[in-house]
């Protein structure tokens, strides 16, 4: 690896989360992995086959394209797309058997009439709009709009969904969305004949607080990641961190008082300091409003981030590392010598969620997928792709333990 900035996954932290949700939902409840926007950031392939491996039963994306990656991969098992599906798509969904949200009847007909000329069917999700005011087929409105799926020919009805707006906080809202759906899926299911196998309503902040809501399915995302600011709790045991980002100081050189550092002078040295430079910045994804806000993790202790961040460098305080040397591993997430930054501190000081913070980690930095010694889970689930595997985590804790 020649990039010295790098993500690490820890696939068996992924494999614990998943075992540890499934744990607290009864057998007839499936969990439907979120690995979109390249499983936030962690990687759609790996992710997706360890997810499935360790008990989950289908993925989520966002767009056709995730849904043909895995496809590509080798993945058979139920793939759904959450978001938008224009109907010129529709052969490709039914030629790929990617399940599609049904939000309209215009799609709705494209899907019927891709499934009828290649001779098969079409799996299909009713999504319901039950205030989020997204996509969706109004709650009011789902009676009529099954009906009318009746009489389409190559549509298998597998599921039916919606979701909450805001689950994190507020409760009654999120109450009153789970009655609207309710009653929307009994007048649903009487238009059309028959219950619909697979009821899902539950992102990440619903399966954390409201186990009333977890229904036939539950949909994490953030929450299999381990990077929400509430990981588990009374319902269920606390989920692990699967990331962490972290490079190498590149350069140590002295800023003498008075002098500025950076694009804009934004920061002066208030006495002579210990300048370390990192080779990585706003192009990989690592926020520039950290800029003189955020902190890094050199030998185990809290080093200020000082000046601009800029496109693919960031500088910080060492005085307080006197021993820090070059290709010392600085931690800008994850643990080190007993301090921790999560992912939520980074999100917090920009004023955004957990994940865009980590959605944004960008394709030039490396991921250094590893396993966790002797976790056949997740040997076993990437089988002939064993070469994603890295020990590299592994030799770099030894030499961070080295360091003190």
């Amino acid at each position: 690896m020649l990039r010295p900035a790098w993500l690490e996954i820890n696939l068996s932290a992924l494999a614990d989360n998943v075992h540890n949700l499934q744990s607290v939902l009864s057998p007839h409840q499936q969990i439907i992995a979120v690995v979109k926007a390249n499983a936030y950031g962690h990687g759609a392939v790996p992710v997706s086959r360890v997810a499935l491996g360790a008990g989950a039963e289908r993925l989520a994306v966002a767009i056709v394209e995730e849904a043909v990656e895995l496809r590509a991969d080798g993945c058979t098992a139920p793939v759904m797309c959450l978001g938008a599906t224009p109907p010129e798509v529709a052969p490709v969904l039914v030629e790929q058997h990617i399940e599609a949200p049904l939000t309209d009847l215009t799609g709705a007909r494209a899907l019927s009439e891709a499934a009828c000329a290649a001779g098969t069917t079409a799996p299909v999700h009713i999504k319901i709009d039950t205030g989020m005011h997204r996509l969706g087929v109004r709650a009011e409105e789902i009676g009529p709009f099954c009906e009318a799926l009746r009489e389409l020919p190559g549509l298998e009805i597998v599921g039916v969904f919606t979701h909450f707006s805001s689950s994190q906080i507020d409760p009654e809202f999120t109450l009153a969305q789970l009655a609207t759906f309710r009653t929307a899926v009994a007048e649903a299911e009487q238009a059309l004949g028959f219950r619909i196998p697979l009821r899902h309503v539950c992102n990440s902040g619903a399966t954390v607080r409201y186990p009333e809501a977890w229904l036939d399915a539950v949909r994490p995302g953030a929450l299999l990641y381990g990077i929400p600011r509430d990981r588990g709790g009374l319902y269920m045991p606390e989920m692990r961190s699967v990331l962490a980002l972290k490079a190498r100081l590149a350069v140590i050189k002295p800023l003498y008082a008075g002098e500025s550092v950076g694009y804009d002078r934004t920061w002066s040295a208030p006495h002579d300091t210990r300048l370390g430079l990192l080779s990585l910045g706003y192009g990989d994804g690592y926020d520039r409003l950290l800029s003189n806000r955020g902190h890094v993790l050199v030998q185990g202790r809290q080093c200020g981030i000082i000046g601009r961040i800029c496109m693919d460098t960031t500088m910080v305080d060492l005085t307080n590392v006197p021993e820090a040397q070059v290709g010392d591993t600085a931690v800008l997430v994850g643990e080190q010598g007993g301090e921790r930054i999560r992912v939520h501190d980074l999100a917090d000081l920009c004023d955004t969620v957990v994940q865009e913070t980590v959605s944004r980690f960008s394709s030039r930095l490396p991921r250094v997928y590893y396993a966790e010694p002797g976790d056949e889970r997740v040997y076993n689930a990437l089988a002939e792709r064993r070469s994603l595997l890295s020990d590299a985590p592994l030799r770099d804790r030894a030499n961070s333990c080295q360091h003190g």
